[in-house]
């Protein structure tokens, strides 16, 4: 199905999904900018109507659906609330209320959720280095167009690059935490706790998350 075909289904979902022109990425770097590297062929996978395919990709600033039409312009999905999970290549993203969630599985039917966001930070506090306290890992660029509109950036408005590491079952994302595992794993409550008891932490990176998971999913 091409690119066309896609706006199409877009338009005729019950949703009534609403498509508009998208500005270029200005000075921000595509690998920054996009969820993947570039876009690619997909799958658009709705609650209660037929998969859309086309030329697919994810913006890490405003969390949207971006695709390629058949004259090479990029395009916006204005509306995703009725969109479950996203294809792009060999890379799954489910979605939900907070936006696109990269599934990194360990069994067939659940695993590590991952969420990666860009934001600007207005009125951020700049720390005696010039560092903003917020946070320790800003990248800061000269302007940005995104939401219909271009921000000029100054060195007090950066931008910070969020991560969210999350757990999710089927198709539903769920916070990582000590209940929400022992939901998962009822058999191992035990194991868990005692697991965290001897002095392990939440993990803070995707393999980290996934080798725990392993630990207790075999």
């Amino acid at each position: 199905m091409t690119p066309r075909h896609l706006i199409t289904l877009f338009s005729a979902a019950c949703f009534s999904m609403l498509l508009m022109a998208q500005p270029k990425t200005g000075s921000i770097p595509d690998d920054i900018f996009y969820l993947m590297p570039e876009f690619g062929d997909g799958v658009v996978f709705f609650q209660g109507q037929p998969p859309a395919q086309g030329k697919l990709n994810i913006c890490a600033v405003d969390n949207t659906l971006r695709f390629i039409d058949d004259s090479g312009q990029e395009l916006e999905a204005e509306s995703t609330d009725n969109i479950v999970m996203v294809q792009i290549g060999q890379v799954y993203f489910l979605h939900n209320s907070d936006g696109f969630f990269r599934k990194y599985p360990v069994t067939a039917n659940m695993g590590v959720a991952y969420q990666r966001s860009i934001r600007i930070l207005r009125g951020a506090k700049r720390g005696a280095y010039g560092v903003v306290d917020q946070t320790s890992s800003i990248r800061q660029y000269s302007s940005i167009q995104a939401e219909g509109g271009t921000y000029k950036l100054s060195t007090e408005e950066p931008y910070e690059e969020d991560e969210i590491i999350a757990l999710y079952i089927g198709n539903t994302v769920i916070p990582m935490t000590r209940r929400s595992l022992r939901k998962m794993f009822p058999s191992r409550a035990d194991e868990i706790n005692a697991w965290f008891k001897s002095g392990h932490s939440m993990p803070k990176t995707v393999e980290e998350a996934q080798n725990m998971l392993s630990q207790w999913a075999n």
